[in-house]
């Protein structure tokens, strides 16, 4: 998430101010998706229960009426008389009875009208052909009616159609024959169905359609087949509706079992478009989503301007943070607010004031000491009680310099003085030591305090050689100035001493005490014997790495020592060793 790190404050509560109206809307959005869903699809699975309580009362009724019809008929004594002719063969025409059965059958209207006698055996039909003395004994619903010499009902294809079917039998007084009266279960009955009850209906097995309010054309593509089918029927055995996708639209169906005489089972299948049903209510969340886009557009430009109002002296402040870093303690914000954001830019000046307070105190300070004693001073580094530490001292005299300053007036003398001194305080940061104090024509510093370096001693060094290089080039400068050149000697020795502020409560300076502060001077003082610049105790020589360049060794006593010491010369880095170091 670097770019959120690296965003502005505005771009971040735009950012999160958009998201949450966003979040908000969409949350709005899906709880309307929602509740309009399960509403819509709770009155669709009503209305199909509804459809299906009409559908069974549709079938039975429809039954009732058969049977009522076919009782009715029974008991015609005419239709007894021309049914009772087949025991007489010289008065029997079948042709006779072919003509009432259609008779019957245009009064009483129904689709198909069969005539058979006592065993069942086919003497006349009208409707639906069936040719021949054929024995209907094991047909449903006659087979149900033989064996009760009752009425029976069915439904039972019949040559390819599906047919709701009454068998009556006809007494005159004993059985003389039966009826068997029957109307179709074909799409016109699904049509009258779907008019009623706003559903479309299908009449099918797991491998067949009988009938169905369906468009032909859109039967094949809005009726499940196949597995789907298969899947659907056996999964809703109960009147229970499930949602299904047939050719990317979404029904709602509802599985109503029929007890019919076929090889496979006969259901009928209500369906009720879920899509469509959705669709008023689809302009409704398309509404919604304009009043919520428009909310959240100007809810955005409101929280722009928010985001303005607290980025833009937020910036403000930013922008005088940068004044501060590149140096710029003058600078003062201008904010006038009574708010928390007045409140934070009253304290940046405050912050500001003490920090240019501080910054002047510290130069002064520096004027007066090393810039890293005052800092480390100033910030606390410094322990009050004193530390010890391994440092190694740096001692630098100018030789013959009482013979000098008879020579030039006291103001020639300290031009030439400071001039020299700024070589050597510049040589010796340079390696990050410290001057500690200048005594007459002599300079005094430190490495590793107040600041450790773990390679002190080889800083010291390269401050001494620093000096060297650049008196060399003074030298010069003052050569053109009628000045005779300056000679200096340096005396460098390392060892632990005590450091901390020395003196009393009213004036105290950062100082080091210990015996090699003192052999480091007297080492100093060695250079004039053996005519060397640089000189180094042992202690030094033996840490220097391989770049120094070393000359002679000698073992000299000094003063305030029983044991002589021992000191090297330096004759300055192996990169240019050629190149004599005397002066």
């Amino acid at each position: 998430m670097r770019w959120w790190a690296r965003s502005r404050l505005r771009t971040k509560i735009f950012i999160a101010f958009s998201a949450l109206l966003l979040v908000v809307l969409l949350a709005t959005l899906a709880l309307t998706q929602w509740v309009v869903s399960r509403e819509t699809q709770r009155t669709l699975n009503a209305e199909l229960l509804t459809t299906g309580q009409v559908f069974d009362g549709l079938m039975t009724e429809r039954a009732a009426r058969l049977e009522t019809n076919s009782i009715l008929l029974a008991s015609d004594f005419a239709l007894k008389r021309v049914i009772a002719t087949h025991f007489d063969p010289s008065t029997y025409d079948r042709a006779t009875l072919a003509s009432a059965a259609l008779s019957y059958q245009s009064r009483i209207g129904v689709e198909l009208f069969w005539i058979t006698d006592e065993a069942g055996v086919l003497l006349a039909n009208s409707g639906v052909t069936r040719q021949g003395r054929r024995s209907l004994a094991e047909f449903s619903p006659l087979k149900e009616a033989l064996e009760s010499q009752q009425a029976a009902g069915a439904i039972a294809e019949v040559d390819g159609v599906l047919f709701q079917l009454v068998a009556v039998p006809v007494f005159g007084p004993d059985v003389i024959g039966f009826l068997l009266l029957g109307q179709p279960i074909d799409d016109v009955l699904a049509k009258r169905l779907k008019l009623a009850t706003g559903a479309d209906i299908s009449f099918l097995t797991q491998d067949r359609i009988f009938a169905s309010s369906w468009p032909a054309p859109a039967r094949d593509r809005s009726v499940p087949a196949g597995e789907h089918r298969s899947a659907l029927l056996g999964a809703q055995a109960a009147q229970r509706t499930a949602l299904l996708t047939v050719a990317s639209e979404r029904f709602l169906a509802l599985v109503v079992p029929i007890h019919a005489h076929l090889a496979h089972p006969l259901y009928a299948l209500v369906q009720g478009s879920y899509d469509k049903a959705l669709a008023p209510l689809r302009a409704l969340q398309r509404q919604i989503a304009a009043i919520g886009t428009a909310a959240l557009l100007i809810a955005l430009l409101i929280g722009v301007g928010l985001a303005r109002g607290i980025t833009s002296p937020l910036q403000t402040l930013v922008g005088g943070m940068r004044e501060i870093l590149r140096g710029n303690l003058g600078y003062r914000s201008q904010i006038a607010r009574d708010d928390e954001i007045g409140f934070l830019a009253k304290s940046f000046n405050e912050m500001v004031g003490g920090l240019q307070e501080r910054e002047h105190i510290k130069d002064t300070f520096g004027r007066f000491v090393s810039r890293d004693v005052a800092e480390a001073v100033l910030s606390g580094r410094v322990p009050l009680g004193g530390e010890r530490r391994e440092v190694s001292i740096l001692f630098q005299d100018i030789r013959g310099f009482t013979s000098l300053s008879e020579k030039l007036d006291p103001g020639a003398l300290l031009r030439l003085l400071n001039q020299f001194f700024t070589e050597v305080v510049a040589a010796v940061e340079a390696e990050g030591g410290v001057v500690k104090q200048f005594v007459g024509d002599g300079v005094m510093a430190l490495f590793g305090a107040p600041q450790a370096h773990a390679d002190h001693p080889e800083r010291a060094v390269r401050a001494a050689l620093g000096i060297v290089k650049r008196l060399s080039e003074l030298n010069e400068l003052l050569g053109k100035q009628g000045v005779a050149p300056l000679e200096i000697g340096i005396g460098i020795h390392s060892g632990a001493v005590v450091a901390g502020l020395i003196g009393p409560d009213n004036r105290v300076e950062y100082g080091v005490v210990g015996d090699p502060v003192n052999l480091a001077s007297r080492v100093e003082t060695l250079t004039k014997d053996v005519h060397a610049t640089v000189l180094v105790s042992r202690e030094i020589s033996a840490r220097l790495g391989p770049e120094f360049v070393l000359g002679r060794t000698a073992t000299l006593p000094v003063k305030g020592k029983k044991q002589p010491i021992e000191v090297v010369e330096v004759l300055g880095l192996a990169a240019n060793a050629s190149i004599p170091l005397k002066i």
